[in-house]
Formats: C-alpha cells, sequence, structure tokens
C-alpha cells in the first residue's frame, strides 16, 4: 500500500502549474461560464502554488479504488508487458503561459502492429457503468483529447481507443476491506466523436488570464495573520501593539476601579471630582425584566400556531453595517 500512496502523492505532486483530467469538471464549468467562478479559486491556488496541496484522504473508497487499480494493472501486465501504469501526458496544443494541461490515465497500451493507443480508466464505485460515465466524463474527455495529441505525434494511421473500467463496490462493506473479483468488473468504450464536450482551449485561456492577477488566496473564514499582504500585515501589527497596550492600562484601571469603590464604600464617599474626570460611586442594584423567550417557548408548546402568527406579527428586521471586531487575546 506504500507504493500506491508514493505514486499518487507523486500525481497530486503535479497538480502545481497543471491541471488535469480531475480538474474536467472545473474546466467544463469555466468554458461554460466565460469566466472563472469562486469555486474554481482553491484548485487555482495550489496551482499557481499560493497554499500548498493537502495530502490525499486515505479514505476507505479511495483505498479500494486504488486497490481494484492496481490489481487490474497487474492482472494485464501479466497477459502483456507493455501496459503503462500512471504515464504523465503534458498537452503542448492546450498549455498557455501560466499553466499546462496534463493527463495521468491509469493504464495506457501502445501497440505499435495495430497502431491503436489503449487507453483505460479505473473507476471504483458503487453506481453502475452508465451512471459512472456520467460523473466521469470531463476527466474522460481531457484524457481522449490528449490521447489523440499524442498519436497525431506517431505518424499516419494511429487511432485512440478509450475504456472506463468499472468495477462495482454495490453491496461490499469498504470498511472491512476488498479483495479483487474480476466478476464485478464491467468493461465500457468511450466516443466522443460527434461533438466537443467543452471548449477546453477557451476553458484553458480563460484560467491562463485569470492567474496573471491571482496573487492572493485566503482558504476559509480564519485566516492566518502571517498570510495578509505585506502593506496589511505591517498596519496589522502596528495595531496589535496599540491594542495590547491599551488592553494592559485597562486592565490597571480596572483594578483601581475596584480598590477605589472598596475605599468609597468603607468611607461612605458618593463622588471623587478633579479638573479631568469624576467618580461616582454605584451601588448593587436590582432589576426586573420580561423574558420573552421563555414566554414564547412556554406558550409555543400549547399554542403553537398563535405564537408562530405572533412572532411574524411582530418581528422586525433591522439592517446593520458591516464592521470588524477586535478582540485582545487574554493571557493564559
Amino acid at each position: 500500500m506504500a507504493e500506491i500512496q508514493d505514486y499518487k502523492n507523486e500525481i497530486a505532486n503535479t497538480r502545481k502549474g497543471c491541471l488535469g483530467g480531475s480538474d474536467g469538471k472545473m474546466l467544463a464549468q469555466i468554458a461554460a461560464l466565460g469566466y472563472v467562478p469562486k469555486s474554481a479559486f482553491k484548485r487555482l491556488a495550489v496551482c499557481k502554488g499560493l497554499i500548498e496541496q493537502e495530502d490525499i484522504p486515505r479514505t476507505a473508497a479511495i483505498v479500494a479504488g486504488d486497490k481494484i487499480e492496481m490489481a487490474i494493472y497487474d492482472h494485464l501486465t501479466k497477459k502483456d508487458p507493455r501496459y503503462e501504469s500512471n504515464p504523465l501526458w503534458v498537452s503542448e496544443k492546450y498549455s498557455t503561459k501560466n499553466v499546462k494541461l496534463i493527463a495521468h490515465p491509469d493504464i495506457i497500451l501502445k501497440d505499435e502492429a495495430r497502431k491503436t493507443l489503449f487507453v483505460y480508466e479505473v473507476k471504483t464505485t458503487k453506481y453502475n457503468i452508465n451512471d459512472t460515465r456520467t460523473t466521469y466524463k470531463s476527466q474522460l474527455f481531457i484524457e481522449n483529447t490528449l490521447a489523440h495529441e499524442i498519436i497525431s505525434k506517431l505518424g499516419s494511421g494511429w487511432s485512440v481507443k478509450l475504456f472506463l473500467v468499472h468495477y462495482s463496490t454495490e453491496g461490499l462493506d469498504l470498511n472491512e476491506g476488498i479483495e479483487f473479483d474480476p466478476t464485478r468488473m464491467t468493461l465500457k468504450e468511450v466516443s466522443f466523436r460527434s461533438s466537443a464536450l467543452f471548449d477546453i482551449k477557451a476553458a484553458m485561456e480563460l484560467v491562463d488570464t485569470f492567474l496573471e492577477t491571482f496573487t492572493e488566496y485566503y482558504d476559509g473564514d480564519d485566516v492566518d495573520a502571517d498570510m495578509l499582504p505585506v502593506a496589511v500585515k505591517s498596519q496589522f501589527d502596528e495595531v496589535a501593539a496599540m491594542l495590547v497596550e491599551i488592553n494592559e492600562r485597562e486592565a490597571k484601571v480596572d483594578e483601581f476601579k475596584k480598590r477605589l469603590y472598596d475605599f468609597m464604600v468603607e468611607k461612605d464617599i458618593k463622588s471623587i471630582k478633579n479638573d479631568v474626570f469624576s467618580i461616582t460611586r454605584v451601588d448593587p442594584t436590582e432589576s426586573k425584566t420580561f423574558d420573552a423567550k421563555r414566554y414564547l417557548d412556554d406558550e409555543a408548546k400549547a399554542h403553537p400556531r398563535k405564537v408562530k402568527k405572533l412572532v411574524a406579527k411582530y418581528t422586525k428586521t433591522t439592517k446593520r453595517k458591516g464592521y470588524a471586531v477586535i478582540k485582545v487575546k487574554e493571557e493564559k
């Protein structure tokens, strides 16, 4: 399994500076929209090297898929040692200044005698082969496109035969492991002869233009200050130092107020004044408020429709401007 992990991580490392078959859905969406949507930003941040590629999660489904792919490859190489596993194809036709288009087909066979490049994409799923083809059609289309680019350099008379190798896991518990069973495997030839699935060239050019000015990426809601642009980071550090100082001074003031209050109570002093400020003693008080939430909760149990109407009738919407909240962390 370590061998599988090694080559899968090697493939993942090509995601920097490159887009491949697994990015097919994203490229198809970009081609259809005519621009790069926000949903593509994280992947393109990896592509440009703004963030690191995350390790491949070793889920039960991924482990099973890798194991079946290797089992099928081993099965084929016993019959014909010319089969290759996960070659790297780099497109000259569709690669651009800022990003290369690549493909890593699972298994290929370059048959000189028949002048045919056989390409096999292995998918291990619980769905039927037709649904699986639909799910991965964008990836298959990219592999088919690059396969035709490959044979264009091999001379005349060459053809491509692309197959989806489907291994069904229906009814299996992948958490218990999986053993290769050839009866669960089906083969389907995939063709895109009638028309292009999407405009790869247009999608790649849109990505290339986007990457020219794509210099910052923030992943998720929480961002480490070290990731901020230099100008913002400089101001951030300056304000942070000010806030720490303010926090320390406020702590001293609060401590002084507590001691002064105790002194004023002891001496029965109501207020103290000078030319700068005044301090007034506020004694403990008790107030009563109507617990609207508790009332509505209780009423909702007995009269749910009545409460629903009341809430709808007396609910008001208040708009507030957005703003930044700064909190100084307490020292532990």
